[in-house]
């Protein structure tokens, strides 16, 4: 299985020019992909639905859940209220089903002059051959670690908290109801992927990895490994947002940490300001 988590800059390149499409073509190989800062009904774009296009080019299942998100109605000339939202978030796009999901907010301080919005994350089962899998697609904030240790504390909780939350069903209902279907499995195996906004230098790194002591990286059970690592590669010299390091991960449960072939960097690639990382999974 190809994993892939790519921020695409709501569709602009590092070269400037805004191009769907070859955000897609990076990804064609991709069976499942974890996208940030996609946008949906913005009127610089024509008020493009960026998953759907993304989907419809690669033949592809989609989710995308928009944190920020704000009016973009417009009224026509006679009167008519056209309604529209406008909304930046994250998306998944998968070769697969995903089976059930669920947008979640993640925790947000309100900054007095400072830039910010809200972000969130995207929870999801995907029906892969090989057995279902748990997705976390997120985008955490680019401040600083006051606004992003909070997050990352609340998307671990829901890493770890799954089998006790559940999906978005319990049990099954009754015939009245518009559909009876049991309730999904809550798989063990987990990918956490996107735009951390952090490198393994910073202090939210150890709460997903573990701290680092003589001993190597102290990582616990509730702890994820890092493909990156995983896959034999080291620190030095690696960008996935020129010039700021590797912001951009692929965390996994450590049942999947063995199964990690290969992890690499799209560098070059122009179609965003950040390269897309791929992880190769042998399930």
């Amino acid at each position: 299985m190809l994993f892939s988590t790519y921020n695409v800059h709501y569709g602009v390149g590092a070269d400037g020019k805004y191009d769907v499409e070859r955000i897609a073509d990076v990804l064609a190989e991709a069976d499942i992909a974890c996208l940030q800062e996609v946008v949906r009904g913005w009127p610089q774009n024509g008020f493009a639905d960026q998953t759907a296009e993304i989907a419809r080019r690669l033949n592809r299942y989609s989710r995308f859940h928009g944190p920020m998100e704000a009016d973009a109605s417009t009224v026509e000339a006679d009167g008519r209220i056209v309604n529209r939202r406008r909304s930046f978030g994250n998306a998944i796009v998968s070769r697969w089903p995903i089976v059930w999901s669920r947008g979640v907010m993640l925790p947000k301080a309100r900054l007095v002059k400072t830039f910010d919005l809200q972000r969130g994350y995207i929870e999801a089962v995907v029906a892969a051959p090989s057995g279902p899998l748990r997705i976390y697609c997120t985008h955490l904030s680019h401040v600083g670690p006051q606004q992003r240790l909070p997050q990352v504390a609340a998307l671990m909780d829901a890493v770890n908290d799954a089998a006790t939350r559940g999906g978005t069903w319990d049990a099954a209902a009754s015939a009245s109801f518009v559909f009876q279907d049991p309730a999904p499995d809550i798989p063990a195996s987990a990918i956490v992927a996107g735009d951390f906004n952090f490198t393994p230098m910073h202090p939210e790194y150890p709460l997903v990895c573990g701290t680092t002591s003589s001993y190597g990286r102290l990582t616990t059970a509730s702890h994820l490994a890092d493909a990156w690592t995983a896959a034999g590669n080291t620190e030095k010299e690696v960008d996935s947002f020129p010039g700021e390091g590797r912001i951009d991960h692929v965390f996994v449960t450590h049942d999947l940490a063995p199964k990690v072939k290969k992890a690499w960097i799209g560098h070059g690639i122009p179609a965003s300001d950040h390269w897309p990382v791929f992880v190769e999974f042998d399930l």
